[in-house]
């Protein structure tokens, strides 16, 4: 049997494990790069409509921010109590921002569908906004008191929120806006579509989760910036 000095064979066992090493990291590199291929890019603009949505601030300001929400969710509860009011004071109100409601109850959040179809009841009741500012106020009972019992403190009859929550058409409501978010990619909430006010059908870029206030107000800041250039 012929003998292999022990140098060459270190060598041939180096030259080995390198390539496999070799082997391995290239097809370590060529799945990453495929399953980065497949992926699907998240969308950066979205083109929704907004008539008959719940909008606060006047019509005619430069610019619009429709809001992805589910009254469930603790990050939309974040962005109620804390950038909101910011929001309303320093845009809203001074008219440079129309603020608009869009409804994405999450499916695993039980109270989410009721609590959105809640809300467009009182909404033609002309109080949607109370019942948001409610709900949100007191998304800890939802479980314990159920949405219908909580915007029921805003002044507006139980058995008549009832009776509306089995209308149909309150359903179609805020199922047309879970169909549009997903036509437009948008799954998370809250999501922001951010741009140029428009009468009936809003286009902007989206923006995803309940972002501090510095960096929420610079891109409405940004927005703001580009409807002067625009003009």
């Amino acid at each position: 049997m012929q003998r292999w000095p022990w140098p060459w064979i270190a060598a041939g066992a180096t030259f080995g494990c390198a390539l496999t090493l070799g082997v391995q990291f290239t097809a370590k590199q060529l799945s990453a790069a495929n399953i980065s291929a497949q992926a699907p890019k998240k969308p950066t603009t979205a083109t929704i409509g907004i008539k008959g949505d719940p909008a606060m601030g006047s019509p005619s300001a430069p610019v619009t921010i429709v809001e992805f929400s589910d009254f469930e969710c603790p990050y939309c509860k974040r962005f109620h109590e804390e950038t909101l009011p910011k929001l309303k004071q320093h845009y809203i109100d001074k008219g440079l921002v129309r603020f608009i409601h869009k409804d994405l109850p999450l499916p695993f959040h039980q109270n989410a569908h009721l609590a959105a179809t809640t809300a467009r009841c009182a909404q033609e009741d002309g109080k949607y906004w109370e019942a948001y500012q409610a709900l949100f106020s007191q998304q800890k009972c939802l479980n314990c008191k159920g949405p219908i019992a909580i915007t029921a403190t805003t002044g507006i009859n139980r058995n008549k929120l009832e009776q509306c929550n089995q209308d149909n058409r309150i359903k179609q409501v805020v199922n047309i806006n879970i169909s549009e978010a997903e036509l437009n990619g948008i799954r998370a909430t809250p999501t922001f579509v951010i741009g140029r006010s428009n009468r009936s059908m809003q286009n902007g870029k989206i923006v995803e989760g309940a972002i501090p206030w510095t960096e929420f107000k610079l891109v409405v800041d940004r927005a703001l910036s580009e409807t002067k250039k625009g003009n």
